[in-house]
């Protein structure tokens, strides 16, 4: 008995010093640990514990500067429940958010949000300028099944938007944005505040088998730059209005009309 006691106390030793280290594990070592899975995003100035850190600076991939993150992990994670809380803020930049891992390619996303300062996005040539202004937008729920949305609930607001053009900065106004996901159908809405100079009106729909968008705007008034813009996408009626209309994927092949 006496023989056995030594190897069993120094045993327990060893289960104790392994259960302090997780339980109070440095966040150093977990982002050591998780490198592999960020794709490319690094987090620097790290601090904390994994259940409970800070990162200084988070850096995205292709190196913009995402500002700084404080999360909380559940220590229920050694038992497999995942409960994740996000922090993540800079000056144009803030986002908060939960997330509770159902399983490995599963993940419940609720109380998201957004506050986003769209001069971040830098210039969009799909809209032929620089975007300025604000976005608002929460998010009550998000399922994603292998980073699909298959439900999602969420809408937000943009403010003071503009668009800086070779000819000009050109005024949008204010819009509601709504979006909608079930069984991984996303279909989400895009609608002026009806008092900005550009009436808009867009609709989309998108899903793994292809997407379909349209969108309509015509000027409230007579503003030389925003008429401008709008000749930049040709199609106009006669009242100055633009409709647009894109769809694409495997859905075509049993639309009919044209796209």
């Amino acid at each position: 008995m006496k023989r056995l006691r030594a190897p069993l106390i120094g045993l327990a030793a060893v289960i104790l010093v392994l259960a302090l280290l997780v339980w109070f594990m440095p966040a150093q070592l977990a982002l050591l640990l998780m490198s592999s899975r960020l794709r490319g995003v690094r987090l620097q100035q790290v601090s904390g514990t994994v259940w409970q850190g800070r990162a200084g600076q988070v850096v995205a991939a292709n190196g913009t500067d995402l500002g700084q993150l404080d999360w909380t992990l559940s220590r229920r994670a050694l038992l497999g429940d995942v409960l994740l809380g996000l922090d993540l803020r800079q000056p144009r930049l803030q986002v908060q958010g939960q997330m509770h891992c159902l399983s490995d390619t599963q993940q419940d996303w609720h109380d998201i949000v957004l506050h986003l300062d769209l001069s971040m996005l830098g210039q969009q040539p799909v809209l032929h300028g620089q975007p300025s202004g604000q976005l608002d937008l929460h998010v009550d729920h998000a399922l994603l099944q292998s980073n699909w949305p298959m439900d999602v609930d969420a809408a937000g607001t943009f403010s003071h938007v503009a668009l800086r053009t070779a000819q000009g900065t050109v005024p949008l106004g204010g819009a509601r944005l709504v979006i909608r996901a079930q069984a991984g159908v996303l279909r989400a809405t895009l609608d002026d505040d009806g008092s900005g100079p550009l009436q808009t009106a867009g609709r989309l729909s998108f899903s793994p088998l292809g997407w379909d968008l349209q969108f309509n705007m015509r000027p409230r008034s007579g503003n030389p730059a925003l008429l401008q813009w709008l000749r930049g996408f040709g199609g106009r009626t006669t009242d100055g209005s633009v409709q647009l209309r894109y769809r694409g994927g495997l859905a075509q092949l049993h639309t009919t009309g044209h796209p």
